[in-house]
């Protein structure tokens, strides 16, 4: 093999790889984001909202 064919080989790569790297963000960007963290947040809040009421309470 040849330096030129093993050049043109690793570039053919190359742009492969960059191209394939393109593909997966772009579909990540259309992957609407999740809302686990959201929930998790509210439910924290929630349970530390009614502990300190129930604290102050009784």
């Amino acid at each position: 093999m040849s330096h030129s064919t093993k050049k043109q080989h690793h570039e053919q790569a190359r742009k492969k790889h960059k191209q394939e790297q393109l593909e997966h963000a772009r579909e990540l960007a259309k992957k609407k984001p999740s809302t686990t963290a959201a929930w998790v947040l509210g439910i924290g809040l929630a349970v530390m909202l009614t502990f300190v009421l129930a604290v102050t309470l009784f």
